[in-house]
């Protein structure tokens, strides 16, 4: 007996109706997804190959257990409904399409080709079902010209011919072949069984291979009028038939009945099946599975009594000799059935080892376990609550904290389960966001190529043991979460390189000015836009978002009719025409194709030697930049024709029957780009053609010169439909992963670096950035200090349309919020690279603006900032404030443009004049606009006595002024 069919046993063993709780430890775990189709058949062959079909023409493949799904239909077949499907392993399979016109399909080679093997001459005919055991195989359908239609193949499907027409009975009236999903027909050997739709239901029985029946009746009637069996399963001669009015399954008509002697008499079951069926399968001697359009059933009595079990939408249900059941379903579902054990007592990851917890707090101590079970959490320095798991399996319980100190220890407890954390500090903790420039570690960890300035010796003196740092994994949700990943770690020369750079510097300089302890939660990810860190609730005041947002809150499917549109228009074969030599492997950036996104194919004529002649190979070609589908002699062997596969490398089974041909191989890699870069990406090494044994040896190097030739560009083809689950750029997926989870945890504070992934959108950032934080405060319930980084100089390829220096104006807008600060960092940042090396200086001036709020210190945090503007003849006069130590600036004084009414800005002189600029170019003899340091990577000149920068600025006379 399988794992699973142990677990279900031990599930439903307590009792005859198991309570609720009981039944919501199993569920089905996804594995496939589309949008608008039904899949209608499954079949399990092992854990690793599973096909399915259904509606659109649709037939999948997947040979690594549902991981990865392969779309191997018949060509030109996207209208037929393939209502069942058998496979008898990863090669051969049988697809029977259900009408107009009534055929089977047949495929030995995985999918790549397929044959009809059979055609119902009759244009009315209806297939419902399709079953073999071993090589032996029925079909059943509806009847016409006053019979059912039965045919049986004794050649796993290559032939069929029409069987038991003398013997089978006559339809009666109100008596159907129609079925919602094709699993009404069992066989066994010699024994077929068939269940029989319609009001007037019927088991129809043969024990001599179709050549003669009999038929009882089924008491299928339930409530309402029933349509008949949808599905039929036997193990032995006890057998269990579900079915139901498909026509209103929100009424819930279901319907069930089970016999004990191979069929010939039927008991209704007094339950039903809580609406509705669609197939059913024995897990073991007792217990039944049924699943259905409208919710599943299981029944652990061989189908006396039912309960409701699980999920919606399923069709078909199969399982492998193993014991691993799998269903399939509406919007292209597919789906595994998997025990979820008894939930083991937890506390969320923000609280462990080493975490530090705020003084003088109310802190919600956080966790999951068993609903009903009590909860105890105490404190070494005396503080303990007592808490009870709610229905949904989670706890929380307010632990009042002391002052500043430690260590210390917090102990949690559920019935024998302790946690106890160790080394626990009471100090200020802070939340610390935003992108890479947030992200960017302090030594080349991670991916970074580089660290920051002198991180070497920064790392070798990072020992600060009352600073701790929290990084949190990332992650992206449509729905809020209620955890993060992470750990704590304490400051040392250990660890501290991959610690957050700017967080870091900040949390140092704090430790360093007496504020210890210090704790830092680091939620940041490169590359992100402000929306996504924003609650989808305060997103309501940008309608912009709308369509964005509620599609990252509905069931992350693919988007079917929109890929099918796209696919059909991708030419699978390149035309008759030029091809060049390009070597492999190769991005196309670097080796012709530059920028060009679209389809690109390449060809290879491998010699195979004796040895690898009519023998099962690989084919392996590294990583592929986006998608690729490959052809070997003209049979496709593989693809990845998805958009999250760009750095999965590849690696494909060429049949025996393919490399049998001939004394080559012809090797045709389509490539399918839809942005970026392109191309192949691997080491050469990863280029191979070779068997699969252990002891094969290296395999033939496919590396070297291949011939291409450019197809379709991108732009002529329908708009690739991205994935709605694809990256982090999706309103409120990060706050919904990274920040809300983190919610009420009482932080200090907050620190933000982000805004690059904004620029072009300033005029929207402006409101959005505010509205972000506003909604933060209010989520946390306390008026978070908010201390932010203005966007670094940057070349941004010569940017010419004053994206950055009007992003930088937006930025400043959020100040008019209360407890915000501003970090200015055109002075310290690199216009060559947009992750500029110098974090020291931009942690020690977020420091200062947190030394000012919360710990009111009389501190200088912010430069030189203009507060009055006034006409002096052809010059304008700029005042500033925040000159404390003076107004100072280098000789000479740049950076500032004037422009008249017409808008057109000039360079222009600037002298310094005690607390004033005064501004004047030749070429505006009446200006009366002024701007200072306004391009993406400007020159910065202007500071006061603390060493601060002036922010860039724009300022114009009043209308009615001088």
């Amino acid at each position: 007996m399988s794992c699973l069919v142990a677990a279900l046993g031990l599930l439903l063993s307590a009792c005859a109706v198991p309570p609720q709780t009981e039944w919501q430890r199993a569920q089905w775990r996804p594995l496939h997804a589309r949008e608008g189709v039904s899949l209608r058949g499954i079949s399990v062959v092992d854990d690793r190959v599973i096909w399915a079909s259904g509606s659109g023409g649709t037939v999948l493949r997947s040979v690594d257990g549902g991981r990865s799904w392969q779309d191997v239909p018949p060509p030109n077949s996207v209208e037929h409904d393939y209502r069942d499907i058998h496979a008898f392993d990863a090669d051969a399979a049988v697809a029977m399409v259900a009408g107009q016109p009534a055929r089977v399909y047949r495929t030995s080679d995985g999918g790549a080709s397929w044959i009809l093997a059979y055609e119902e001459p009759d244009p009315r005919a209806f297939f419902d079902t399709i079953t073999f055991s071993g090589d032996r195989g029925f079909l059943f359908g509806d009847p016409h010209d006053g019979a059912f239609c039965v045919l049986r193949s004794d050649d796993r499907g290559v032939t069929w011919r029409r069987v038991g027409r003398a013997g089978l009975p006559a339809p009666v009236g109100a008596e159907a072949g129609f079925a919602a999903s094709g699993t009404c027909l069992d066989t066994d050997g010699e024994i077929v069984r068939i269940g029989t739709g319609g009001e007037a239901s019927r088991c129809l029985i043969s024990e001599d291979g179709g050549l003669s029946w009999s038929a009882s009746r089924l008491p299928l009637l339930q409530g309402l009028a029933s349509q008949g069996a949808f599905s039929l399963a036997f193990r032995g001669d006890r057998g269990v038939v579900v079915g139901g009015d498909y026509r209103a399954p929100e009424r819930e008509v279901g319907s069930s009945a089970w016999t004990r002697d191979g069929g010939r008499t039927w008991r209704a079951s007094p339950s039903g099946a809580g609406g509705y069926r669609s197939a059913a399968i024995w897990l073991d001697e007792s217990n039944v599975l049924a699943v259905g359009e409208g919710g599943a059933s299981l029944s652990r009595d061989q189908g006396v009594h039912w309960q409701p079990f699980g999920d919606r939408g399923f069709h078909a249900v199969a399982a492998a000799p193993s014991g691993r059941v799998f269903a399939c379903g509406s919007d292209g579902r597919i789906a595994e059935l998997e025990i979820v054990p008894p939930p083991e007592f937890t506390v969320m990851s923000l609280f462990g080892d080493h975490m530090v917890l705020p003084p003088s707090e109310r802190v919600a101590v956080r966790g999951r376990g068993v609903p009903g079970a009590r909860v105890r959490v105490r404190a070494s320095w005396g503080g303990s609550q007592d808490g009870v798991i709610d229905d949904e399996g989670r706890w929380s319980c307010e632990l009042a904290t002391p002052g500043r100190g430690g260590p210390h220890t917090v102990t949690v407890s559920s019935g024998a389960r302790k946690i106890v954390m160790q080394d626990v500090l009471i100090g200020d903790v802070w939340l610390a966001s935003g992108q890479s420039n947030m992200e960017m570690p302090i030594g080349d960890e991670g991916g970074w190529k580089l660290g920051i300035e002198n991180w070497q010796s920064e790392v070798a003196e990072a020992n600060h043991p009352t600073l701790r740092v929290f990084s949190v994994a990332r992650r992206t949700s449509g729905v809020p979460l209620h955890d993060v990943e992470g750990e704590w770690q304490v400051c040392s020369p250990e660890n501290a390189a991959g610690f957050s750079a700017a967080a870091y510097f900040f949390a140092r300089e704090l430790v360093q000015r007496g504020k210890g302890p210090i704790g830092v939660v680091v939620s940041s990810w490169g590359g992100t836009v402000c929306e996504a860190w924003t609650r989808g609730e305060a997103l309501g005041p940008f309608p912009e978002f709308a369509e964005a947002l509620q599609r990252t809150r509905q069931p992350e499917v693919e988007q079917s009719a929109r890929l099918q549109e796209f696919w059909r228009a991708v030419p699978e074969a390149p035309i008759d025409g030029a091809w060049e030599a390009v070597g492999l492997p190769g991005l196309w950036s670097n080796d012709g194709l530059g920028d060009f996104d679209g389809v690109a194919f390449y060809r290879k004529q491998v010699a195979l030697p004796a040895q690898l002649r009519g023998r099962e190979l690989y084919v392996s070609l590294g990583a592929i930049d986006d998608m690729d589908t490959v052809w070997c002699n003209g049979v496709r062997v593989g693809g990845m024709e998805r958009d999250d596969a760009w750095n999965q490398p590849r690696r494909y089974v060429v049949p025996a029957a393919v490399t049998e041909a001939g004394e080559a191989l012809d090797i045709l890699v389509r490539v399918v780009d839809t942005g970026g870069e392109g191309g192949f990406s691997s080491p050469p090494g990863e280029l191979q053609l070779g068997l699969d044994d252990d002891d094969a040896g290296e395999g033939l190097s496919l590396a070297g010169t291949w011939s291409r030739q450019r197809g379709v560009a991108l732009a002529e083809l329908p708009p690739w439909p991205r994935r709605r689950d694809d990256g982090p750029n999706r309103p409120a997926v990060l706050w919904n992963a990274m920040i809300a989870p983190l919610a009420p945890f009482p932080f200090a504070g907050a620190i933000w670096y982000q805004g690059e992934s904004n620029r072009g959108r300033a005029e929207q950032y402006a409101r959005l950035f505010p509205a972000m934080i506003g909604d933060w405060r209010a989520v946390f319930d306390r008026p978070l200090p908010f201390h932010f980084v203005q966007i670094a100089p940057f070349g941004y390829g010569g940017e010419r349309d004053g994206s950055t220096p009007a992003l930088r104006e937006a930025q400043a807008a959020a100040l008019a919020l209360p407890r915000t600060g501003m970090v200015v960092t055109l002075d310290i940042g690199d216009a060559g690279d947009i992750h500029p090396a110098n974090k020291q200086d931009v942690g020690r001036r977020l420091a200062l603006h947190a030394l000012r709020v919360p710990y009111r210190e009389p501190v200088v945090a912010d430069g030189p900032r203009p507060v009055a503007l006034e006409r002096v003849g052809a010059a304008l006069r700029v005042r500033f404030a925040g000159t404390e130590g003076g107004l100072l600036a280098d000789a000479p004084v740049g950076g500032f443009e004037v422009a008249g009414v017409d808008g057109r800005f000039a360079a222009a002189q600037a002298l310094l004049a005690g607390d004033a600029i005064v501004v004047q170019a030749a070429a505006v003899p009446e200006p009366v606009q002024v701007r200072y340091a306004w391009s993406a990577s400007p020159q910065v000149t202007v500071r006061n006595g603390s060493g601060l920068p002036a922010p860039p600025f724009r300022r114009s006379l009043a209308p009615n002024g001088p």
